[in-house]
């Protein structure tokens, strides 16, 4: 072998180091950034499971919330219906007293 395909060689051989060098470095980076998506992975999974439970916790409050709406709805329907059937008394209270003071009045003119 010539002295010039020996430094050719050994040149070719330091070139090949170098490469497999940049190689493993090229290599750990990617292992890096497999594990760091991995992280990332996880927290998205733990994130999703925490916004599942607060939409959950959510619609129990929202239904919660309505279940009260309504059962104070009812009552406010409750005690409407309750109002209005003691205006109706009163006011057939009313047309009986008036009546009555008719009636009176009617027995007081044809008394004189």
């Amino acid at each position: 072998m010539t002295p010039e395909q020996e430094q050719w060689l050994i040149r070719a051989i330091q070139e090949l180091q170098a490469s497999q060098k940049e190689l493993q470095a090229a290599q750990q980076e990617l292992q890096a950034a497999q594990q760091e998506l991995r992280l990332v992975q996880q927290n998205q999974q733990v994130l999703i499971q925490e916004l599942r439970e607060g939409q959950a916790m959510l619609a129990q409050f929202f239904r919660e919330a309505l279940d009260r709406f309504d059962e104070r709805t009812r009552a406010i329907e409750r005690r409407t219906e309750a109002l209005e059937r003691r205006t109706d008394e009163m006011a057939q209270e009313m047309r009986e007293m008036r009546q009555e003071i008719r009636d009176l009045r009617r027995d007081f003119l044809e008394r004189r």
